[in-house]
């Protein structure tokens, strides 16, 4: 029974050491999630000289991936969540308009309720650990569903298609966006999309087989909130 047991106890010691090495891996290769600049999106210009032109307010906004996963066994909801958001918003009250600049986010500052899922998302799906993908990049092509008055108190319920960066990997998309004319001097939005991430080239590793991940979703809901003033 010996020569049977050591060849366990070694299997096991292999194991051990494997999953050991690639955590120490996952770690470091994630890194601490710290910027390495502010969020600066491009303001938009809007047509008519009369718009506002709203910033969204960084600490006040925020991006959101929200996605479900099977977890040892367990129905899961996975949100991760940055404040690192910038975008603009151009709003004409006479004529009424709606105008909407590029909006970037720092991916690299997406953080979940768990580090080692941050670290294996910085260092292997997203691999904003990298400075070519720390930052998201959404540019507004149309925006439809303008109402024909505009005026504070006024809620607007939006379609804003246009094209998603990724890991330079651009598609796409069309955002849902409820706008909210708070006051002359601040707006609000909420938009949310739904997208496939493979399609932006993104695969999440070591997902069945012995893995504690049973299964992942094949789409994931992104959402944006944002405060914005003149």
């Amino acid at each position: 029974m010996r020569g049977p047991f050591r060849i366990l106890t070694a299997l096991f010691g292999i194991v051990i050491v494997a999953f050991v090495a690639f955590s120490l891996y996952v770690f470091f290769a994630g890194g601490s999630g710290e910027p390495t600049r502010a969020v600066a999106a491009e303001r938009v210009e809007p047509a008519e000289p009369h718009s506002v032109v709203y910033s969204a307010v960084s600490g006040l906004s925020e991006a959101r991936f929200v996605i479900d996963e099977v977890l040892r066994g367990r129905d899961m909801t996975v949100v991760g969540v940055t404040d690192q958001v910038d975008g603009s918003v151009a709003v004409g009250f006479e004529p009424p308009g709606v105008e909407i600049g590029p909006f970037e986010i720092n991916l690299r500052a997406v953080a979940t309720d768990d580090e080692m899922r941050d670290r294996t998302i910085r260092s292997m799906i997203l691999q904003t650990n990298r400075d070519e993908y720390e930052f998201a990049l959404f540019q507004p092509t149309v925006v439809s569903g303008i109402p024909e008055t505009i005026s504070p108190g006024t809620v607007m319920d939006l379609e804003v298609t246009g094209e998603l960066t990724i890991r330079d990997v651009t598609r796409e998309v069309v955002f849902s966006l409820t706008l909210h004319i708070t006051s002359e001097e601040e707006i609000r939005g909420e938009a949310q999309t739904v997208i496939a991430y493979r399609d932006f080239e993104i695969e999440i590793p070591y997902v069945g087989g012995n893995s504690i991940v049973e299964s992942v979703a094949d789409t994931v809901r992104l959402e944006l909130e944002f405060v914005a003033r003149p």
